[in-house]
C-alpha cells in the first residue's frame, strides 16, 4: 500500500521537480483542477448515455461472469441467500475449490466480495441461480451518480498574490 501511495504522489508531482513551494502547490492545484474537469466530463458523458456503472466495473463483472458456468451451485435455504459452490475447473488465483456465499451478510469465502464490495464470480453465480439482480449487491460508491458527485466540485482560479 505504501508503494501505491508513493507512486500516486510521484505521478501527481511529475514535472514539478525542483520548484519552489509556492510553484509546487500551484502546479498541484492546476493538475487536480484538470483531473477533476476531465473525470467529471467522462462521468457526465456516461450518465447521459444511460450507463448506471462505470466501464471499469462492467469489465470486472464481465470478467467474473466468464467463470460462472464452471461451478456447481448448491442452494441451502428457501430465502435464496445461502449458497455453496464447487468449482469444477481451476481458476487462476484461486486457493480452494469450495466456497460459501451468504448474500444477506454480503460475504463470500474468496474475500473478493468483502474487499471490493462488488460481486465476485460466486456471487454472480448465486444471483443467476436464484434469479436475483446482481446490481443490488454493488456498493453505491460504484454508481456513476456517486462518481459524478465526487468530481462535481469545481476549482476556483487562484487570484493574484497582491489581492
Amino acid at each position: 500500500m505504501t508503494t501505491n501511495i508513493s507512486e500516486c504522489i510521484n505521478a501527481v508531482m511529475k514535472c514539478s521537480h525542483n520548484l519552489p513551494i509556492t510553484a509546487l502547490v500551484k502546479s498541484s492545484y492546476f493538475r487536480l483542477d484538470e483531473l477533476f474537469a476531465r473525470k467529471g466530463s467522462e462521468a457526465l458523458a456516461q450518465l447521459q448515455v444511460g450507463a448506471e456503472f462505470s466501464q471499469t466495473l462492467m469489465k470486472a463483472i464481465e470478467f467474473n461472469s466468464k467463470h460462472m458456468n464452471t461451478m456447481n451451485v448448491y442452494q441451502f435455504d428457501r430465502s435464496r441467500t445461502n449458497f455453496t459452490f464447487e468449482e469444477l475447473v481451476a481458476v487462476p488465483g484461486s486457493r480452494q475449490q469450495n466456497y460459501q456465499v451468504l448474500l444477506d451478510e454480503r460475504k463470500c469465502d474468496c474475500g473478493y466480495f468483502q474487499a471490493l464490495h462488488i460481486p465476485c464470480r460466486h456471487v454472480l453465480a448465486a444471483c443467476f441461480h436464484a434469479r436475483l439482480d446482481w446490481k443490488r449487491f454493488v456498493h453505491p460508491v460504484y454508481r456513476l451518480e456517486s462518481v459524478f458527485n465526487v468530481y462535481r466540485s469545481e476549482f476556483r482560479p487562484i487570484g493574484h498574490e497582491d489581492d
